[in-house]
């Protein structure tokens, strides 16, 4: 089986390092009284920045993020042991803003010891999917999980900014133990 897998908030808990460092810079930077938005995943949504406070974040400030974030639970023993079961493992990533995407996203995945065919830097998933022929892919994000479930099933990892997606492909977890069993029992 050709599995695709998202990275941020799907292997690593992304979101409360992210949100850390969204608040320090927008109460010690930005210092224009904005509230964060509570169900935000991303520097896109968390605040209503500028596209230069954004971009500045990104640049300067989201290498930073990448360093604190830890591994989800079990994630490293799962994808191993679904490569050893032969399923190939792609990683795709929507991390096409940040500099240098490809090598910060294998640093992260040498630091958490995950295994993995090919690493993927692109935004539309949908198309990768159909591209190469992915048979299920992990997700969190909204905008993935609806438009990529139309196609294959989709493993959601479920959270408050993602709880309106619900359909028949569409499969939420709360953790890489139930993946495991998710994938042993997948018939394509």
């Amino acid at each position: 089986m050709r599995i695709g897998i998202d990275v941020d908030n799907t292997i690593p808990d992304t979101l409360p390092v992210l949100k850390k460092y969204c608040k320090e810079y927008n109460d010690n930077v930005i210092k224009r009284n904005l509230t964060m938005n509570e169900k935000g995943f991303a520097v896109a949504n968390l605040y209503e920045w500028t596209e230069e406070e954004k971009m500045y974040f990104i640049n300067n400030i989201y290498p930073k993020v990448f360093e604190d974030v830890e591994a989800k639970k079990n994630v490293s023993t799962v994808i191993r042991k679904l490569k050893e079961n032969g399923n190939n493992i792609y990683i795709i990533t929507a991390r096409t803003k940040i500099q240098s995407p490809y090598e910060i996203t294998q640093q992260m995945l040498k630091r958490y010891n995950i295994v993995y065919d090919e690493i993927i830097v692109q935004k539309d998933k949908k198309q990768f999917c159909i591209d190469n022929n992915i048979d299920i892919l992990i997700d969190d994000e909204p905008q993935n999980i609806n438009s990529v479930s139309e196609i294959i099933p989709v493993i959601a990892f479920e959270y408050i900014y993602n709880q309106e997606c619900n359909g028949k492909n569409i499969i939420k977890v709360q953790n890489w133990t139930e993946i495991s069993d998710i994938i042993k029992n997948f018939k394509k």
